[in-house]
């Protein structure tokens, strides 16, 4: 893996992927414009990628998830992720 030949990390790790697609703005609470990343699978270089939050659940009152609590299910934001909005 890149960790291993650039960084020597040999330790096993995860990958959180359940909204890292279509890049990134730099954001972490609840950044418009992510897609649902990769599904959870084992292998590819991480010890195995996971959906660690909900695709659509809020980071809290920030974002694209203005108003919302922490943990609250948000479909219009489930919704974009999945199509790209």
């Amino acid at each position: 893996s890149v960790l291993s030949a650039s960084y020597g990390y040999t330790k096993p790790f995860v990958i959180d992927t359940s909204r890292n697609g279509n890049d990134s703005n730099g954001e972490w609470c609840n950044p418009a414009g992510r897609r649902i990343g990769a599904l959870s699978q084992t292998g590819g270089g991480a010890e195995m990628l996971l959906w660690l939050k909900t695709p659509g659940e809020s980071d809290g009152n920030c974002g694209v998830g203005a108003g919302s609590v922490a943990g609250q299910f948000l479909p219009e934001v489930a919704y974009k992720m999945i199509y790209g909005y």
